[in-house]
């Protein structure tokens, strides 16, 4: 092996001094190759001597492989057979000149929306859009036609929640709702869209494999538009939401503005969209009635006046802090066919909470109008079966069509007693 690596480097013209070197190695008592020649029989034989020479042998032979090996090339460099190794200097590179970044814009935090002039609710609509176009007709939002009034300026049309059926998801609902928040921009009003349970349970169902007999860019569209919806919406002293907000929900809120300073519609993008990443992230704003879990947030409360008895004072202290004095919620449906006011106010007493869901689908009307008085406050009329009369429908239009600003700005009161009452009559 050494004679071979010996040829290769100085090659035929010094074989004479190549074969000088290896004769002296045969006749050296100390020759590494005749101890390699023996290794088998060492190996073989396995004693604790012929051991220690084998190991001696391999020694020598490693050393006189580097010796010889190093002789030969500095004799080959010596007589011109091989070249020095060439030291490559990288060129000199000038120093970038030192910029200076200029440092972050503090984040500016946006503040509460003021409370709209006119704003008119539904809830609860489950893929009936018959009875919402007859609601706003009744309004003077609507002609004929179907086609939206032109001076729309300041107004806010709001759905809590249930827009479509969770066992039979119409994809035209969803396009109606579509088509009006489009349609409402270009009349200068604003289209507010909360989730409710049937469209959280709808994206659970479709994450699980669940089609309603739908084709897939049905259900991809119908799976967008669900994540596009807020859980809740927060303007002026009111809080827009489907189900009944619960303690620990609220505690969140209360904790999330004075952690973060932000407005409260924040925590939708912020925490809410992103728990659709997971089935199990999404469950703890799903309204579940069933096996709830400890960290869920909001649930559904089986029995909301024991619920509100036994943690009235704690949620009506947290919306005290949160500034909220007025809770618009659906969910739970009033057989009445009628809007239920200052709901749980015997535990609650300083919240108007108003249940909004009338069952409007079978009803063909109902609807919340929350609009801005001359002096600050916010006046409430419902429209529903009952109190549906010519002059409630004179009423209504004159209200939405010229809106009443307010001398004093953005400062908004609940309005007295006797004004709430006398608006809630009609």
């Amino acid at each position: 092996m050494v004679r071979c690596e010996l040829r290769s480097i100085v090659g035929h013209r010094y074989r004479k001094l190549v074969n000088g070197c290896i004769a002296w190695c045969r006749h050296n008592p100390t020759n590494a190759f005749y101890v390699l020649k023996t290794e088998k029989m060492l190996r073989r034989n396995k004693t604790d001597r012929q051991s220690k020479l084998l190991r001696v042998a391999e020694n020598i032979v490693s050393g006189l492989n580097r010796w010889s090996m190093g002789m030969l090339k500095q004799f080959a460099r010596t007589v011109g057979l091989l070249k020095a190794p060439s030291v490559i200097v990288p060129p000199k590179i000038p120093p970038k000149p030192l910029v200076a970044v200029p440092a972050r814009e503090p984040k500016k935090h946006v503040g509460r929306p003021a409370f709209p002039p006119r704003c008119i609710v539904f809830s609860d609509t489950d893929n009936d859009v018959k009875s919402v176009n007859n609601t706003l007709r009744f309004a003077g939002l609507l002609d004929a036609v179907g086609e939206l009034a032109d001076d729309l300026q300041g107004l806010c049309i709001l759905n809590t929640g249930d827009l479509i059926d969770k066992k039979n998801p119409d994809p035209s609902a969803v396009g109606y709702w579509q088509h009006l928040l489009q349609d409402a921009r270009t009349r200068g009003a604003q289209v507010k869209l909360i989730v409710g349970n049937h469209e959280q349970e709808i994206w659970q169902n479709i994450r699980a494999g669940e089609t309603y007999g739908m084709k897939s860019q049905q259900i991809h569209a119908l799976n967008e538009f669900i994540e596009s919806l807020d859980l809740f919406y927060v303007a002026g002293p009111v809080l827009f939401i489907h189900g009944y907000p619960t303690l620990e929900f609220l505690q969140t809120l209360l904790h999330y503005e004075q952690v973060t300073g932000e407005d409260l519609n924040s925590f939708n993008s912020d925490h809410y969209k992103k728990a659709f990443r997971s089935v199990n992230g999404m469950r703890q704003y799903a309204y579940v009635r069933e096996n709830r879990q400890a960290n869920y947030l909001l649930y559904d409360v089986a029995n909301a006046s024991r619920y509100y008895k036994k943690q009235g004072r704690e949620v009506g202290a947290v919306l005290e802090k949160l500034k909220i004095e007025i809770v618009l919620h659906g969910h739970r449906p009033q057989r009445s066919g009628v809007q239920v006011d200052y709901e749980f106010g015997k535990w609650i007493p300083k919240i108007r909470m108003i249940g909004n869901d009338t069952v409007v689908r079978r009803r063909g009307l109902g609807a919340t109008i929350v609009k801005t008085t001359a002096s600050g406050g916010l006046d409430t009329v419902f429209i529903n079966t009952k109190t549906k009369s010519n002059k409630l429908r004179k009423k209504v239009q004159e209200d939405l069509r010229a809106p009443r600003f307010s001398s004093r700005g953005s400062r908004y009161t609940v309005p007295e007693t006797a004004d709430m009452k006398s608006a809630a009559q009609g």
